[in-house]
């Protein structure tokens, strides 16, 4: 599928002290797409939309984009103004579509946990942070993928070896391993409590 723009904001003489007036009106026109993307995305996921359509509507969905693209590329801000209302209509359809076919919208489940002092949410799919956040506003949102990455990631996966070495136990605190055995035989004081 065709990469959806954002807009850049190349009217920030500070970020984009190059960009051109036709960079900047193109960039401009995006302002209501990108508006409406992410309203979009809070009601149905991110990127989702298309998924819940017939195949012809995604398709058409994918040419507007491919068409938006081009323009943005291309500097060319009449294209892009074309392209955006193009798309802005597109994405109505859809999301009628959506409706009538029943589809739900983005209610992600939240797994939630407090521990010392901070409440931490889990959800499953990261598409669905938008609702997620809007749910729960004030917590920080984490997905299934990033909380595996962190416990591979912990000591090098010694909390999922663990686990796995002994089913059932209970992470309660994780600690800085002992030092490697090479410095600890080094350790006088270790010595005379082995020696005992």
């Amino acid at each position: 599928m065709a990469k959806r723009p954002t807009r850049q904001k190349k009217d920030d003489r500070i970020l984009h002290k190059s960009a051109t007036a036709n960079e900047i009106k193109a960039d401009l026109s995006l302002a209501p797409f990108d508006a409406a993307v992410r309203a979009m995305d809070k009601r149905w996921g991110i990127d989702r939309l298309p998924e819940l359509v017939s195949t012809e509507s995604a398709a058409k969905w994918g040419k507007a984009m491919a068409g938006l693209n081009g323009a943005i590329d291309a500097h060319d801000p009449d294209k892009v103004k074309f392209w955006v209302e193009v798309s802005l209509r597109g994405l109505t359809a859809m999301d009628a579509e959506a409706v009538s076919l029943g589809r739900p919208v983005s209610d992600p489940m939240i797994w939630e946990y407090q521990y010392e002092g901070t409440t931490f949410g889990i959800i499953e799919d990261g598409r669905e942070w938008p609702a997620a956040y809007a749910k729960r506003p004030g917590i920080a949102i984490h997905t299934m993928r990033e909380v595996a990455i962190a416990l591979h990631a912990q000591r090098s996966g010694i909390v999922n070896a663990a686990k796995l070495a002994f089913p059932g136990a209970e992470v309660t605190a994780i600690r800085n391993p002992p030092a490697p055995l090479d410095e600890t035989v080094a350790n006088d004081e270790f010595l005379e409590y082995d020696q005992k």
